[in-house]
Parts: structure tokens; C-alpha cells; sequence
């Protein structure tokens, strides 16, 4: 009984000890988390707006009057730029300034950390200290590696910059049937700041094994460029071949070029039209009695003539991994406008991963005088699976 009793004191004060140990330990979790909080609100960058709202994230760039915040919570912000009277940065911005020199542009860039709005432009700090910018001087933020591309986007090298895509389909069949399909399709194009390279290359072919005979033969392939001559106009160079066994065309080459509009031109879609003028000259073989129905087989002949091209270019992007593209073309003979070529093309790209995609397309050519016995128009539709590249 005495022992017992004796032990309550060392077992009370047992108990304090670990209550005391507990407490401490508490305490140093809820300092340690309260530190982890300052520490992170102390590296992150803070943007104070016109109606005393805060907010904080990682500034990412400023560009089209939308300063871009990334948030843990909301992912990338877009604010206002207008709306902004404060920004702190954790890690500096870029601050380019560009001064043309003739044809070339010389690019300055300043380091900054912080901005604040003022009644005739802003004060940006600096390595050296505060500084005034005017309004318009402050536009564009960014940081380093985007710079760099930036700069890299102004004097591109020929191989770089290049983005495109390639379907290939083939289809066979034996027995009851005997068929054999195969169609191909390449674009590719090297956008820059000034000017856009463009090439193409569509094919199909078809023959039926029983009736031993060709049921489609066609191939299209040309060359574009096009220079801006300011942020409205350009002007465009063209070349291009087609061949269509069917229409018993051997050759056509055409070669022109003109002037062009940019009528609307935002990220989410495109519109040029453009108009001028094109050498056309037509190569076609030999008709056969059995397809002009007459005594006589059509010979072969050539035509050679300039024609007006009037035509326009659209683009739209459907969502995060679709993208619509059309075109339309009309070349009316000069010699007699009541002769004329209309040509087609429509594409429907539904991105799979980095480098699969669905493709679907559609393209049309008509003319006005066929050789005899063969149709005005050769309509094309494809769809499967294509493949994706770019080269930066």
C-alpha cells in the first residue's frame, strides 16, 4: 500500500512530462507550418487591382493588355492589364523595348521586380533602382526563356520553325472483290513574324481488279509565300502542278502571285482574302472514242492563258485539340471569262496525342471546259489516322 502510494507522485509527474512534450511539440508544428506559410507567401508574386483586391501566384507574361498569373488554385489567370495598379515579382520580369533600324530590330530588356501605376505611365524598379516608363512603354513581360524564343521567332533559320502534318491510307481487297485504294497527304508550313512558307502535296489512287480498270489517278502538289508588307496587307507568290489521268489531264502548271488582305487575324482564327494574276498552262492527252462517244478519239492539245485568281483563307481552332481550315479559289480566263477553274479544300484536325491525329478532308476542282466526254468536277474525301511534326 505505501508503495503504491509512493508512486502516484512519479506517475503524476510522468504524465506532466508528456503533456509538456505534447504541448511543446504542437507548438513547433503549428510555428513550423505558420513559417512555411510566410515563407511561401514572401516567394510568391503579389498584384494589387484598381478595386484593392490581392492577389497571389507567379507571374508568367504580359501580352495583349492580359497580365497571365499562375495560381495553385485556378491555374493560369488572365487579368485586365488595365486593372493591375501593383505587381511585386518573387523572380524578375523582362521588360523588352524594340527600336526598328531600317529592316532590322534592335531589342533592348531590362530586369525588373516590381511595377506601380501612376497618373502618366508606371515606375518599375530595377537593378539600379525606381524608374518611369510611360503607358505606352509597358506592354510586354516576359521571362527569360520566352525572350529568347521570341528573339529566336525574329531571325529564324530556313531549316527551323517548320510545323505540319502527313496522312497516308491504304486499302485492299481480294476475292468477290479486287480493289486496291491508296491516297496521300502532306502540308507543311513555316510561319514568321514577316512571312509564311507553305507547301502541299495530296494523292489518290484506285483500280478495280476485276474490271481491270483505273478508277482514280489525281495528284496536286504546289508552293506558296507570302510577305506582309504591314500588318494589313501582303503579297503572295504561287506555284503549282495537277495531274488527273481520268480527265486525261498529263500537266497542269500554274504560276502567279498578287496582293492579299488580312481581314480578320485573331488566335482563335484567320481570314485572308487576296486577289491577281496566274500563268496557266494545260497539257491533256489523247480522249479515246469508247469515252467521247464520237468517231473520232478527241487529239491532244495545250492550253496556255492568263487568268484572274481570286480566292480566301480561313482557320479556325475548335477547342484544345480541334482545328477547321478551308479554302476557295476561282481563276477566270482572261481570254473569255466565261472559261474558268474553281478549286476547293476544307480540313477537319482532331489532335490524339503529341503526334496522332484524326484527319478528315475534302477537296474539289471544277472546269468549266473538260475534254469531251469527261466530267466538269473530281470530288476527293479522306479521313483516318495522320501524323503530326514540327521542327523549332
Amino acid at each position: 500500500m505505501n508503495t503504491s502510494a509512493a508512486s502516484f507522485p512519479f506517475a503524476r509527474g510522468l504524465c506532466r512530462s508528456r503533456f509538456q512534450f505534447s504541448g511543446r511539440l504542437l507548438r513547433g508544428i503549428a510555428l513550423a507550418g505558420f513559417g512555411l506559410t510566410v515563407s511561401s507567401l514572401a516567394l510568391a508574386d503579389s498584384i494589387t487591382l484598381k478595386n484593392g483586391d490581392h492577389l497571389t501566384g507567379t507571374v508568367t507574361q504580359l501580352a495583349g493588355g492580359k497580365l497571365t498569373l499562375t495560381t495553385s488554385y485556378a491555374g493560369a489567370v488572365t487579368i485586365s492589364w488595365d486593372e493591375v495598379t501593383n505587381v511585386k515579382l518573387d523572380k524578375s520580369l523582362l521588360l523588352p523595348t524594340e527600336t526598328k533600324k531600317g529592316k532590322t530590330v534592335e531589342i533592348h530588356t531590362e530586369a525588373i521586380t516590381a511595377i506601380e501605376r501612376t497618373s502618366t505611365g508606371f515606375v518599375v524598379t530595377t537593378a539600379q533602382g525606381p524608374e518611369p516608363v510611360p503607358a505606352t512603354g509597358l506592354t510586354t513581360l516576359r521571362d527569360a526563356a520566352a525572350q529568347q524564343a521570341y528573339e529566336a521567332s525574329l531571325r529564324p533559320g530556313w531549316t527551323h520553325g517548320w510545323a505540319g502534318s502527313t496522312n497516308v491510307s491504304f486499302a485492299l481487297a481480294s476475292g468477290n472483290s479486287q480493289t486496291t485504294s491508296l491516297g496521300a497527304g502532306v502540308n507543311v508550313a513555316r510561319p514568321t513574324r514577316t512571312d509564311k512558307t507553305s507547301l502541299y502535296y495530296a494523292t489518290i489512287y484506285s483500280h478495280d481488279g476485276i474490271l481491270k480498270a483505273t478508277t482514280a489517278e489525281s495528284s496536286t502538289g504546289g508552293l506558296r509565300y507570302d510577305h506582309n508588307v504591314n500588318p494589313k496587307l501582303f503579297t503572295f507568290a504561287t506555284a503549282d502542278l495537277a495531274t488527273n489521268k481520268l480527265q486525261y489531264l498529263d500537266l497542269r502548271t500554274v504560276l502567279g502571285g498578287g496582293f492579299g488582305w488580312h481581314a480578320y487575324a485573331k488566335p482563335i482564327q484567320q481570314l485572308d482574302v487576296f486577289g491577281g494574276v496566274v500563268w496557266t498552262h494545260e497539257s491533256y492527252g489523247q480522249v479515246p472514242i469508247s469515252v467521247t462517244g464520237n468517231p473520232k478519239p478527241t487529239p491532244a492539245y495545250t492550253n496556255s492563258f492568263a487568268a484572274l485568281d481570286f480566292g480566301q483563307q480561313y482557320s479556325r481552332k475548335l477547342g484544345k485539340t480541334s482545328s477547321f481550315t478551308e479554302q476557295a479559289y476561282i481563276f477566270p480566263d482572261l481570254n473569255d471569262t466565261s472559261q474558268y477553274r474553281m478549286t476547293g479544300n476544307a480540313a477537319l484536325n482532331t489532335r490524339i496525342n503529341s503526334f496522332l491525329s484524326w484527319q478528315t478532308a475534302l477537296s474539289e476542282t471544277y472546269v468549266s471546259l473538260p475534254p469531251a466526254g469527261t466530267k466538269h468536277n473530281d470530288l476527293i474525301l479522306t479521313t483516318g489516322l495522320g501524323f503530326s511534326f514540327s521542327k523549332k
